[in-house]
């Protein structure tokens, strides 16, 4: 629902600007909006007639990434997906036979977190059971760090499928945390 919303304000936004640019100049340039979702940036664009039109994607450095004419057009929603290129400013050019508009993006790899939780054993004062779940075949670190932040354990597990091992606690005053990695990323969970 959320993100339906989102379409629909930035929809809203970009039909606003074209009705204005168009009102006030007839020959102005395309319009167009750029929405980040995760690592794709999606293009939404709006023309005042069918047309070809062509987008073309730039590094920092100003070398062509990607280029593409999508033929006949008056709009149209294109999803670009950015994970497996390097972080950094890019910029996305939209041309048709009214202009040209220039977006430009920054792109920054998010983390992906390994999805593990901590759960208190009922009826214990101390034992917590910790659960990550599938992952593949990947080595699976676990540490736990008492409330000075020390390394009072750590060890390398081979988790195939999903992995859950039962921690005693006892011996820790106070808060702890477990940080919890793989190949995909870390997750820190505190108690």
């Amino acid at each position: 629902m959320k993100k339906t919303l989102s379409v629909l304000v930035v929809l809203m936004v970009v039909s606003s600007v074209v009705f204005a640019r168009r009102m006030e100049n007839p020959g102005a340039s395309p319009s167009a909006a750029v929405v980040k979702s995760g690592s794709t940036f999606k293009l939404y664009y709006k023309g005042s007639e069918q047309a070809d039109v062509k987008v073309s994607i730039r590094n920092g450095s100003d070398q062509l990434i990607f280029s593409e004419t999508i033929k006949n057009v008056e709009g149209f929603v294109r999803p670009y997906n950015f994970s497996s290129l390097p972080e950094g400013e890019y910029t996305i050019q939209i041309s048709d036979k009214s202009g040209r508009q220039i977006e430009k993006i920054t792109y920054k790899q998010e983390k992906d977190e390994a999805l593990a939780h901590l759960l208190k054993v009922a009826g214990t004062d101390a034992k917590y059971l910790l659960t990550v779940s599938n992952r593949g075949e990947s080595d699976v670190t676990v540490k736990i760090y008492d409330s000075s932040n020390n390394v009072i354990y750590n060890k390398t597990e081979i988790a195939s499928k999903d992995f859950a091992r039962i921690y005693n606690l006892e011996k820790i005053d106070g808060d702890f945390t477990f940080e919890v990695s793989d190949a995909k990323g870390t997750t820190s969970l505190r108690r």
